[in-house]
């Protein structure tokens, strides 16, 4: 079935809305009513473009296109990681000194394929500021006490700053253990899955490390 095509925008609009399609393109689709300021979108600019169909609410803050929406679990990462940032640009979360926020634990297992995610929310770590963890419409936020290192901590799967398998199973370990009734039970199957993975040692390092604690 063919896509309805979408209404042709006017002059101003057209413009407006090619100040944003690169920013569209490097968050996957995601927006947000931040960035949106920063770009001198206005209100009623944002408001047009969603009457029109280019943009659709996700959550408050953070619009989308409409045939990038999805349910995966990448799906609702990309959009917490987006959320999470406010009116910073990948570009800027992406060079700064140490990550502001990373897919952690259960979430980043599975983007690497060693688990599943039982959790409803995605789960990001984050530099503790005063509980250990919170809820977000968009995620579950784990407070870390030292922030995560690029290089040692972090990988990025296209563009998403995503944590190490290690790393994932020590913020599960340390700050997401509510998050699971059978935790041993849990990392037991990632250890199966590990098996054959580049990491494999580190992981066992970490398994055994949280398990002993």
């Amino acid at each position: 079935m063919a896509l309805t095509p979408l209404p042709r925008l006017n002059t101003q609009l057209t413009l407006r809305w090619l100040d944003i399609a690169d920013l569209l393109a490097d968050q996957w689709g995601f927006i947000t009513s931040g960035q949106c300021a920063r770009l001198e979108l206005t209100r009623t600019d944002q408001k047009r473009l969603r009457q029109n169909g280019y943009l659709a609410p996700v959550v408050h803050g953070v619009m989308c296109q409409p045939d990038h929406l999805g349910d995966r679990v990448t799906d609702t990462a990309r959009l917490a990681w987006v959320a999470a940032g406010k009116d910073l640009f990948p570009s800027e979360r992406l060079s700064a000194q140490w990550p502001d926020y990373v897919v952690t634990a259960m979430t980043a297992l599975e983007l690497h394929g060693l688990g599943e995610a039982s959790c409803p929310l995605p789960q990001l770590a984050v530099i503790r500021t005063s509980s250990g963890h919170r809820r977000t419409t968009t995620a579950e936020l784990l407070g870390v006490s030292q922030p995560l290192s690029w290089h040692h901590d972090v990988t990025v799967l296209d563009g998403l700053p995503v944590a190490t398998p290690a790393s994932a199973i020590t913020v599960l370990g340390t700050e997401g253990r509510h998050l699971l009734d059978d935790l041993t039970g849990y990392l037991h199957k990632i250890a199966e899955t590990a098996a054959d993975h580049p990491d494999h040692d580190v992981i066992m390092e970490a398994i055994a490390s949280v398990i002993e604690h």
